[in-house]
Protein backbone atom coordinates (compact mmCIF):
# COMPACT_ATOMS: atom_id res chain seq x y z
CA UNK A 1 0.00 0.00 0.00
CA UNK A 2 1.23 3.07 -1.24
CA UNK A 3 2.43 5.96 1.98
CA UNK A 4 0.55 9.38 1.40
CA UNK A 5 2.68 12.15 1.95
CA UNK A 6 3.10 15.72 2.35
CA UNK A 7 4.98 16.41 -0.79
CA UNK A 8 2.31 14.91 -2.20
CA UNK A 9 -0.10 17.61 -1.87
CA UNK A 10 1.85 19.60 -4.83
CA UNK A 11 0.94 16.27 -7.71
CA UNK A 12 -2.68 16.04 -6.28
CA UNK A 13 -3.22 20.27 -6.59
CA UNK A 14 -1.84 20.24 -10.12
CA UNK A 15 -4.05 17.03 -10.87
CA UNK A 16 -7.01 18.19 -9.52
CA UNK A 17 -6.23 21.49 -11.01
CA UNK A 18 -6.29 20.14 -14.04
CA UNK A 19 -9.41 18.43 -13.99
CA UNK A 20 -11.14 21.82 -13.14
CA UNK A 21 -9.32 23.83 -16.34
CA UNK A 22 -10.69 21.13 -18.38
CA UNK A 23 -14.53 20.38 -17.15
CA UNK A 24 -15.18 24.28 -17.09
CA UNK A 25 -13.82 24.49 -20.76
CA UNK A 26 -11.28 27.09 -19.68
CA UNK A 27 -8.44 25.29 -21.58
CA UNK A 28 -10.94 26.57 -25.03
CA UNK A 29 -10.80 30.27 -23.72
CA UNK A 30 -7.27 30.17 -24.09
CA UNK A 31 -6.59 28.73 -27.70
CA UNK A 32 -6.67 32.11 -29.52
CA UNK A 33 -3.63 33.66 -28.00
CA UNK A 34 -0.68 32.24 -26.68
CA UNK A 35 -2.58 29.10 -25.13
CA UNK A 36 0.29 27.34 -23.40
CA UNK A 37 1.82 29.79 -21.37
CA UNK A 38 -1.82 31.17 -20.35
CA UNK A 39 -3.09 27.84 -19.80
CA UNK A 40 0.04 26.63 -17.73
CA UNK A 41 -0.02 29.49 -15.94
CA UNK A 42 -3.72 29.68 -14.64
CA UNK A 43 -3.44 25.82 -14.13
CA UNK A 44 -0.17 26.55 -11.53
CA UNK A 45 -2.56 29.31 -9.55
CA UNK A 46 -5.33 27.31 -8.94
CA UNK A 47 -2.62 24.45 -8.12
CA UNK A 48 -1.33 26.94 -5.34
CA UNK A 49 -5.00 27.48 -4.34
CA UNK A 50 -5.32 23.94 -4.14
CA UNK A 51 -2.35 23.67 -1.56
CA UNK A 52 -2.86 26.03 0.45
CA UNK A 53 -6.31 24.33 1.46
CA UNK A 54 -4.36 21.16 1.86
CA UNK A 55 -2.07 23.00 4.17
CA UNK A 56 -4.15 25.12 6.01
CA UNK A 57 -3.25 25.30 10.06
CA UNK A 58 -5.37 23.09 11.71
CA UNK A 59 -3.97 23.35 15.34
CA UNK A 60 -0.80 24.16 16.89
CA UNK A 61 1.00 22.95 20.37
CA UNK A 62 2.74 25.12 22.62
CA UNK A 63 5.57 22.74 24.74
CA UNK A 64 7.10 24.19 27.28
CA UNK A 65 10.85 23.18 26.85
CA UNK A 66 12.87 25.76 29.30
CA UNK A 67 12.37 28.02 32.35
CA UNK A 68 14.93 30.99 31.85
CA UNK A 69 16.41 34.14 33.21
CA UNK A 70 15.80 36.99 31.30
CA UNK A 71 19.39 37.58 30.68
CA UNK A 72 19.40 33.91 28.80
CA UNK A 73 21.11 31.55 31.59
CA UNK A 74 18.85 28.60 31.80
CA UNK A 75 16.78 27.45 34.99
CA UNK A 76 15.46 24.48 34.03
CA UNK A 77 14.58 22.30 30.77
CA UNK A 78 11.63 20.32 30.15
CA UNK A 79 11.10 17.29 27.86
CA UNK A 80 9.25 17.73 24.82
CA UNK A 81 6.82 14.52 25.78
CA UNK A 82 6.89 15.93 29.12
CA UNK A 83 3.42 17.51 30.69
CA UNK A 84 3.97 20.75 33.43
CA UNK A 85 1.04 21.49 35.03
CA UNK A 86 1.37 24.94 35.66
CA UNK A 87 3.49 27.45 34.16
CA UNK A 88 5.33 29.60 36.26
CA UNK A 89 8.28 31.87 36.70
CA UNK A 90 9.21 35.21 39.16
CA UNK A 91 9.39 38.70 37.29
CA UNK A 92 13.06 38.02 36.45
CA UNK A 93 12.41 35.21 34.19
CA UNK A 94 11.12 33.69 30.91
CA UNK A 95 9.41 31.14 29.43
CA UNK A 96 10.01 29.31 26.27
CA UNK A 97 7.89 27.14 24.21
CA UNK A 98 8.25 25.13 20.77
CA UNK A 99 5.63 25.66 18.74
CA UNK A 100 4.18 22.59 16.19
CA UNK A 101 1.47 23.67 13.83
CA UNK A 102 -0.26 20.79 11.77
CA UNK A 103 -2.78 20.43 9.33
CA UNK A 104 -6.33 18.41 9.49
CA UNK A 105 -4.53 15.62 8.20
CA UNK A 106 -1.37 15.62 10.98
CA UNK A 107 1.04 17.07 8.76
CA UNK A 108 3.64 19.87 9.98
CA UNK A 109 2.64 23.08 8.30
CA UNK A 110 5.08 26.72 8.42
CA UNK A 111 2.33 28.87 10.15
CA UNK A 112 1.85 32.06 10.38
CA UNK A 113 0.51 32.83 14.05
CA UNK A 114 -0.85 35.78 16.06
CA UNK A 115 0.10 35.77 19.77
CA UNK A 116 -1.72 38.00 22.67
CA UNK A 117 -1.95 37.96 26.34
CA UNK A 118 -4.94 38.36 27.85
CA UNK A 119 -3.03 40.88 30.21
CA UNK A 120 -0.07 42.71 28.91
CA UNK A 121 0.76 44.25 32.46
CA UNK A 122 2.21 40.55 33.77
CA UNK A 123 4.06 39.48 30.43
CA UNK A 124 4.84 39.79 27.34
CA UNK A 125 4.70 37.11 24.15
CA UNK A 126 6.69 37.00 21.21
CA UNK A 127 6.94 34.28 18.12
CA UNK A 128 10.70 33.74 17.53
CA UNK A 129 10.80 32.22 13.93
CA UNK A 130 13.17 29.58 12.68
CA UNK A 131 13.58 30.77 9.73
CA UNK A 132 14.36 34.42 10.56
CA UNK A 133 17.70 36.28 10.54
CA UNK A 134 18.34 35.48 13.97
CA UNK A 135 17.12 31.82 14.14
CA UNK A 136 16.32 29.74 16.94
CA UNK A 137 18.33 27.30 19.38
CA UNK A 138 15.96 24.70 18.94
CA UNK A 139 15.77 25.20 14.90
CA UNK A 140 12.04 24.99 15.24
CA UNK A 141 9.39 28.19 15.53
CA UNK A 142 9.60 29.13 19.49
CA UNK A 143 6.94 31.64 21.56
CA UNK A 144 9.05 33.25 24.48
CA UNK A 145 6.89 34.60 27.35
CA UNK A 146 8.57 37.30 28.92
CA UNK A 147 7.38 38.06 32.91
CA UNK A 148 6.56 41.70 33.67
CA UNK A 149 4.78 42.06 36.75
CA UNK A 150 3.36 39.73 39.52
CA UNK A 151 -0.23 38.21 38.51
CA UNK A 152 -1.99 35.64 35.97
CA UNK A 153 -2.51 36.59 32.08
CA UNK A 154 -3.48 34.13 29.57
CA UNK A 155 -1.24 33.40 26.56
CA UNK A 156 -3.61 32.67 23.54
CA UNK A 157 -2.19 32.26 19.27
CA UNK A 158 -4.72 32.40 17.15
CA UNK A 159 -5.04 32.69 13.23
CA UNK A 160 -4.49 36.42 12.18
CA UNK A 161 -6.83 36.51 9.57
CA UNK A 162 -9.91 35.29 12.33
CA UNK A 163 -8.66 35.85 16.13
CA UNK A 164 -11.76 34.20 16.97
CA UNK A 165 -10.28 30.78 16.04
CA UNK A 166 -7.87 29.76 18.97
CA UNK A 167 -5.36 27.28 17.99
CA UNK A 168 -3.84 26.92 21.58
CA UNK A 169 -3.36 29.13 24.50
CA UNK A 170 -1.80 28.71 28.22
CA UNK A 171 -1.84 29.91 31.22
CA UNK A 172 0.67 31.95 33.00
CA UNK A 173 1.02 32.93 36.65
CA UNK A 174 4.22 35.56 37.92
CA UNK A 175 5.36 35.75 41.44
CA UNK A 176 7.50 38.58 42.62
CA UNK A 177 11.08 37.67 42.62
CA UNK A 178 13.08 37.70 45.58
CA UNK A 179 15.03 40.51 46.81
CA UNK A 180 17.27 42.15 44.60
CA UNK A 181 19.41 45.03 46.54
CA UNK A 182 18.78 46.57 50.07
CA UNK A 183 19.34 50.16 49.59
CA UNK A 184 20.40 51.88 53.31
CA UNK A 185 19.50 55.26 53.69
CA UNK A 186 22.17 57.90 55.47
CA UNK A 187 22.08 56.83 59.43
CA UNK A 188 21.00 58.75 62.30
CA UNK A 189 22.91 58.62 65.48
CA UNK A 190 20.84 59.55 68.82
CA UNK A 191 22.23 59.29 72.48
CA UNK A 192 20.33 56.30 73.90
CA UNK A 193 17.82 57.57 76.73
CA UNK A 194 18.75 57.36 80.00
CA UNK A 195 17.97 54.75 81.71
CA UNK A 196 15.07 55.20 84.72
CA UNK A 197 15.75 55.29 88.40
CA UNK A 198 15.66 52.47 90.06
CA UNK A 199 12.78 52.02 92.75
CA UNK A 200 13.42 53.69 96.49
CA UNK A 201 13.48 50.21 98.67
CA UNK A 202 10.71 50.91 101.25
CA UNK A 203 11.76 50.55 104.77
Amino acid sequence: MATYTREDDLVIALQEATKSMTLSGRFDQVECYNSDTEAANRTTAIADIYVAWLRKTKSVRLTLVALEEQTGEVVATFSEEGAVPVSSMDTSQQLRYIISAADDRGFAVDATLAVTVSDPAVASATVLEAASAEGTASGKDELLVVALAPGSTLVTVADPADPTVIFGSDSVDVVAGGVAAVVLSTPVVEEQPAPAPEPTPEP
